[in-house]
């Protein structure tokens, strides 16, 4: 793939402000549009210091280092010895280094110390305190975001005089790929009567939920996605070590966009953690067998699967999942009841369940969106399986009981 100077990126070179905030829709280029800028300034100017930071490891590898690694392939500045991988850092041959990085704690920041460049990439999730102590110790910043809802780039960074907003959509990303806009197409369908009419115009809306989705996801305009169903979670490094794995649910993908998805559940102390093992569409049956044999899933705890998909399911046990089962016919509200009753700890590298819990919601009927639900629904198998009023199975939990 050959390398596309978007306007996105035309338009981020044309920002001069110290701080660069940097808002967008989905899809419209944001870090793809950074990037290549840091890029340039590394290659422009000796011993340069450049961060990278967003708010996992797993994000930042999965999102700016696979973005970097593209573009300095595409744009033929790949050199392999520059590249230290475990300490994910990028260093030029005339000296000046892009590192990749996550904090959890403002010491760690602090002592990370001072740099030309930072990103904070998805900085709507990267808490303040981290946030401000990098950008107190760095000479520019960029920062980029879906604008979900107000965060602390508008109420505090943009009230300094020495900063500045752009505001971008998939429009401004010639590299956007048509499938990806004709997705967006169908969500703007959904949302108004007149897709080309008035957004803000009561009379145009469709629905509300989608409504506001698109004026977020589709034009970049800051939105409010509250109203989460799900609530009582938060994200955490790791499963406990002597944590108990109580089974995996399982979504088939119906294809196209859809993925099939495994999520291990365990209980430990009083609370339940998730920990994304296989999310990924377009997935035959052997290749998800051979994903489960290298996440090293365990053949010996039950395994509750979309029972729409008996074949599927089937092809499992044959592999080896002989606990492998069809979910019970529950409604998805049922499933939403349990799922709260529980606090509910999510592995930061479960990048793809914690955007689903971020974004699913009620739509206008009051009824859970049909959408952003694919490992969510792997969970819900796993909960009515195990713990639903037909169940004979009760939680024992390991340790202190909360």
């Amino acid at each position: 793939m050959s390398f596309v100077k978007t306007t996105a990126i035309k338009k981020i070179l044309a920002m001069q402000a110290r701080k660069k905030v940097i808002q967008g829709s989905t899809s419209a280029g944001k870090t793809y549009g950074i990037i290549p800028v840091l890029i340039d300034r590394a290659t422009k100017a000796q011993r340069l210091k450049i961060t990278v930071v967003a708010e996992t490891l797993p994000a930042v590898k999965e999102g700016a280092v696979d973005i970097f690694k593209t573009v300095m392939h595409d744009t033929n500045r790949w050199r392999e010895r520059g590249w230290n991988a475990s300490s994910l850092t990028y260093t030029f041959a005339n000296g000046s280094r892009i590192q990749f990085k996550s904090f959890d704690t403002v010491g760690k920041a602090k002592a990370a110390g001072k740099r030309d460049i930072l990103f904070l990439n998805e900085a709507n999730h990267i808490a303040f305190k981290i946030a401000d102590t990098l950008m107190v110790r760095s000479k520019e910043i960029f920062i980029d975001f879906n604008p979900d809802e107000p965060f602390w780039a508008h109420t505090e960074t943009l009230t300094e005089p020495n900063s500045e907003f752009l505001l971008l959509t998939y429009l401004d990303n010639e590299a956007c790929p048509r499938e990806t806009i004709e997705d967006l197409e169908i969500k703007m369908q959904k949302a108004f009567f007149d897709p080309l009419g008035d957004w803000h115009d009561p009379k145009n809306v469709k629905s509300k939920y989608w409504a506001n989705w698109c004026r977020v996801y589709v034009r970049g305009e800051l939105g409010q996605m509250e109203g989460t169903i799900i609530q009582n979670w938060k994200q955490v490094d790791n499963v406990p070590a002597d944590a108990e794995l109580v089974g995996y649910g399982t979504d088939f993908g119906k294809g196209g966009a859809d993925p099939t998805t495994t999520i291990a559940v365990y209980h430990y102390d009083g609370e339940i953690y998730l920990d994304e093992i296989v999310w990924q569409t377009q997935l035959r049956d052997s290749e998800h067998l051979k994903l489960l044999r290298l996440a090293n899933a365990r053949t010996d705890v039950p395994m509750f699967c979309d029972n729409s998909e008996p074949s599927k399911i089937r092809e499992l046990v044959l592999g080896g999942y002989r606990k492998a089962i069809g979910g019970k016919k529950e409604t998805i509200d049922y499933g939403i009841g349990l799922m709260q009753e529980k606090p509910i700890n999510v592995t930061s590298r479960s990048l793809n369940l914690i955007p689903e819990l971020r974004k699913w919601k009620y739509d206008d009927d009051g009824d859970p969106i049909d959408d952003f639900n694919h490992g969510i629904d792997a969970v819900r198998y796993v909960y009515v399986g195990l713990w639903g009023y037909r169940s004979s199975k009760k939680i024992t939990y390991k340790g202190r009981r909360r």
